[in-house]
């Protein structure tokens, strides 16, 4: 009885970690991704879309402009807005030190002289340095990883459609 109550008492615990909650809902995400009803291509378009605008520096309007660039690139709207949500904010600390490291890399500047004055709070001096390093790196970055989505995203929506097709096909 005692081992049951700790069994219980840990599923509680693990449902309202912020780890737990971050990770069920990036897979819902996902899965409402893999579940839409345009072709994988579009699909894939606009979650490239939104992989983009969640990885650029938008300042919070990544969604609004991930919508409006499916839009104009004819692709899912609703993948490119879901993608960006799920980028953007898990993300974004993570971009902007991999920005300048690669950026770095690309211009020759010294990242690690960038990232001291970042910590070191002198944000002036900073911006001023930062800008072209933060930018090089940042389109580096998201050119890598729209290409990677938009070819992970239909290659998992082509099998996802096959493994479903498979099951309906089986059962009957």
């Amino acid at each position: 009885m005692p081992q049951e109550s700790l069994k219980s008492e840990n599923n509680g615990w693990s449902k309202r970690h912020p780890l737990v909650k971050l990770r069920r809902r990036a897979r819902l995400l996902y899965l409402r991704i893999l579940r839409l009803g345009d072709p994988p291509e579009r699909i894939a378009r606009g979650a490239a879309i939104g992989v983009a605008m969640g990885v650029l520096p938008t300042f919070g309007a990544g969604g609004v402009l991930a919508l409006i660039l499916a839009f104009v690139f004819r692709a899912n709207k609703a993948a490119a807005v879901i993608a960006s949500a799920i980028v953007n904010p898990l993300t974004a600390p993570f971009f902007w030190t991999a920005s300048i490291i690669i950026g770095g890399l690309a211009t020759g500047a010294d990242s690690a002289a960038i990232l001291a004055k970042w910590k070191g709070e002198n944000l002036l001096a900073f911006a001023e340095e930062a800008t072209v390093v933060y930018m090089a790196g940042n389109a580096i970055i998201t050119i890598v990883l729209t290409v990677a989505s938009y070819f992970l995203v239909k290659w998992a929506i082509v099998k996802h459609r096959e493994r479903k097709a498979k099951e309906r096909g089986g059962s009957r």
